[in-house]
């Protein structure tokens, strides 16, 4: 029994470790694209743009169609004679019962000034921006996921520190446990022990918590079964740019797909103004007809015969009033270029605010992680003094604990500087146009 005890425990074990999971962040970032909902999205857009070109390719190919009919005619009309000079009389058969009507039409547009090939232009430009609005969108996922991944990979650190910290709080109960058995010390002393003790379990116990959640959210973005650990890389280091805001700002409006975006939506608006005022102009057209009629009414005299004909020409037709209704038509597509325009110089405003709030955030991050390390020095420093001063029974308890707690905070506050340098280096990056 306690054998199969023991390999239940160990197939447990061993499906844990098969669970968890080393995921670097250039990893996560490809499975986050591959399977980002929102990617597959913008790649439907981009393909509806496809088919919006086809169609307004069909429009611009001949209209082709077919018709035929037959009609019963009642039989009480009685058929005449006509008296030709010089031929005679001759007899018309005006009844013709059945009639059979067969006719195949073409028709091909030559000059509808040129809206659909203006449209045709536009949709072209639309792709285009297109294609840009998804290549922000994957920066987008990119940095969620550096959020993510960072966010869990402070948690984790978080709790390699807390489990460290019991440890120690436990062993330091252990001593002042001896020292009260030894009448050294009062049972208050190990009772505030106990309590920092407790403390850090709670502090644990909600860190686990949120790694659960952050770890499902993580697994969520990269496409993966949920039930998954990942366990998450460290930061690289992050070092200070020597770039100036104003190269910064400069690459920006060159690099971020949003501005070039705008600059083909602008030109598809003016694709647009072109298509509207096609209004203005005269439709020109080539038709054709076949007939193939039973009797066909082009032939004298009407024959109860099966009779083809043909017949080809062009029309021109211009709906003058257009000339005064179509402004409102082209006035519409020059406003909608106009609003274009005030959205462009205002994604360029809030550019320009995101890489300076991205660019100082990032000199903060980086003084964050020197202070951070200074703190630890001197936390590390002081814990050591009042442990030998308390060892020697010269310091409080009360003091040792506080030492403790500002070396875990001190740590703790490296980490989280750590981690939220190379988040605010991945911001700036995103802000300038890239992810690299």
């Amino acid at each position: 029994m306690k054998r199969l005890f023991f390999i239940y425990i160990f197939c447990l074990a061993a499906l844990q470790i098969q669970a968890a999971e080393n995921i670097t962040l250039e990893q996560a970032m490809q499975m986050a694209q591959q399977n980002s909902q929102k990617l597959k999205i913008d790649s439907l857009i981009i393909q509806s743009y496809d088919i919006q070109k086809k169609q307004v390719q069909n429009a611009m190919l001949p209209v082709v169609a077919l018709q035929s009919s037959y009609s019963r005619l009642s039989d009480n009309i009685d058929p005449f004679e006509i008296s030709i000079p010089g031929v005679g009389s001759y007899s018309i058969r005006t009844n013709i019962p059945n009639q059979f009507n067969n006719i195949a039409s073409i028709q091909q547009p030559i000059f509808q000034g040129l809206r659909n090939w203006n449209t045709l232009k536009a949709v072209k430009e639309q792709k285009s921006a297109a294609t840009f609005d998804m290549q922000k969108d994957v920066l987008d996922v990119k940095y969620m996921v550096v959020q993510t991944f960072y966010q869990l990979y402070k948690l984790q650190q978080a709790e390699i520190l807390l489990d460290s910290n019991i440890a120690q709080t436990q062993a330091r109960v252990d001593d002042l446990e001896r020292f009260k058995n030894a009448g050294l010390i009062l049972n208050n002393e190990v009772m505030r022990a106990e309590l920092q003790k407790n403390s850090l379990q709670i502090a644990l116990a909600d860190t686990k918590s949120a790694i659960e959640i952050v770890n499902y959210n993580l697994c969520i973005l990269l496409g993966i079964d949920t039930d998954t650990q990942i366990i998450v890389s460290p930061p690289d280091l992050v070092t200070a740019t020597n770039a100036t805001f104003q190269s910064m700002l400069t690459t920006s409006y060159s690099d971020r797909a949003e501005l070039k975006a705008q600059t083909y939506r602008t030109k598809a608006a003016d694709y647009g103004i072109k298509a509207s005022r096609s209004a203005y102009m005269p439709t020109i057209s080539a038709k054709g007809n076949a007939m193939y009629n039973n009797p066909n009414m082009r032939m004298f005299p009407p024959e109860e015969k099966f009779k083809a004909t043909w017949d080809v020409g062009i029309s021109i037709s211009w709906n003058l009033m257009q000339l005064y209704t179509a402004r409102s038509v082209v006035a519409e597509a020059k406003n909608k270029k106009a609003q274009l325009e005030q959205v462009t110089k205002q994604i360029k405003d809030g550019i320009s605010i995101e890489v300076k709030s991205d660019y100082e955030a990032l000199k903060v991050a980086l003084l964050k992680i020197d202070l951070a390390k200074d703190a630890i020095t001197q936390a590390t420093e002081n814990k050591r003094i009042l442990d030998n001063r308390f060892n020697a029974q010269v310091a409080l308890l009360t003091d040792v604990l506080e030492a403790d707690q500002l070396l875990l905070k001190a740590q703790t506050d490296l980490l989280n500087a750590q981690a939220d340098a190379a988040v605010a280096n991945y911001k700036l990056q995103k802000s300038l146009g890239t992810i690299k």
